[in-house]
């Protein structure tokens, strides 16, 4: 075999779609035999290929959690920890997300999982995340995927995403 790469090895979203969409034209046929099971292999080829989008995602939801809990404990002890935790889980984003993916991408539903990730995480410590968080994600998916990761730059604009309740 040459040095070519496949799309299976350069793009697999992409490769599942499509050959999901090819076994599809071939389920129409009807001279297939009944014990090939079409429909349920569309459907795992299909399975995995959401799973690597939600694997290539993960860490895009793991650095909202950090961030929201940057921002509600903006002198926490664990500040440091966050930052070095996300800068790696940024490397992992850039690594996996593919430009097939960037369509397929909800940073609104990842920001939704991560504010309940990070409920959870501060209520444990007895903070209550409020429950009025703007809906939007205040960061878009081009933040996750420059070269460097600005994480003053993001907490800020998560925090303008977080009421504070006003002072008496």
């Amino acid at each position: 075999m040459g040095g070519e790469r496949s799309l299976y090895d350069t793009d697999f979203l992409t490769w599942t779609e499509e050959q999901a969409a090819a076994l599809r034209e071939l389920a129409a046929r009807r001279d297939l035999p009944n014990r090939l099971d079409l429909e349920n292999v569309i459907e795992e080829i299909e399975t995995l290929g959401r799973s690597e989008l939600k694997a290539a995602t993960s860490p895009i939801r793991l650095i909202l959690g950090h961030l929201l809990k940057a921002a509600m404990q903006p002198d926490s002890p664990a500040r440091h920890h966050w930052a070095v935790e996300i800068a790696a889980w940024h490397g992992e984003a850039r690594d996996e997300i593919l430009p097939s993916m960037h369509r397929k991408i909800d940073m609104n539903d990842l920001w939704r999982r991560a504010i309940r990730d990070a409920r959870v995480a501060l209520d444990r410590d007895g903070i209550a995340l409020p429950r009025d968080i703007t809906a939007a994600c205040p960061l878009p998916l081009d933040a996750f995927l420059q070269e460097a990761f600005d994480f003053d730059a993001a907490l800020a604009q998560v925090a303008t995403a977080v009421p504070r309740p006003a002072l008496a």
